[in-house]
């Protein structure tokens, strides 16, 4: 089973109303020194920029800073901030390729906000928080979520209950 790989760095920010539009502050640009330090804590991948990093052949990213727009189609990309904000970690699959993906170490227990728009069926895909001797919580992972059902709590994404 292959591991999600990603980093997060955070930016807390207000929004503001301008012209009738919600504007939010801008994110600053991430710099080198975070995507080593996360390179070093989550080794093998490869440096693409000062922004993201590519694993497992590209089929898993992770970029330090984000936003909705980050995440295309074909991917499920998950946020440590609520409404799709700050680091993401994003893995491309198919319906006949839909696998487990555990989350690293350092995701584990992050997951804030979610886009589901990967090529799993939409029914049977979850992020779920592996719990010892009691149910697993989970929640569908279908669609787009600003905030998750139990946040910073999921371990992993599988098929199934």
């Amino acid at each position: 089973m292959k591991a999600l790989k990603k980093a997060g760095v955070a930016i807390g920010a207000g929004a503001m109303v301008v012209g009738g539009f919600t504007v939010l502050p801008a994110q600053a640009a991430p710099t080198s020194t975070q995507i080593d330090r996360y390179m070093a804590a989550v080794p093998h991948g490869e440096k693409l920029s000062n922004n993201e990093i590519s694993y497992e052949g590209g089929q898993v990213r992770v970029l330090m800073k984000s936003t909705q727009a980050s995440c295309p189609r074909g991917w499920y990309c998950v946020w440590a901030d609520s409404k799709h904000r700050g680091a993401m970690a994003k893995w491309s699959t198919t319906a006949a390729h839909c696998k487990k993906f555990n989350f690293t170490k350092y995701w584990r227990d992050k997951v804030s906000s979610y886009w589901a728009r990967g090529g799993c069926e939409s029914n049977n895909y979850f992020l779920k928080d592996k719990k010892k001797y009691q149910p697993d919580p989970y929640e569908p992972f279908k669609g787009k979520k600003d905030y998750v059902r139990y946040n910073d709590r999921y371990d992993y994404a599988a098929r199934g209950l």
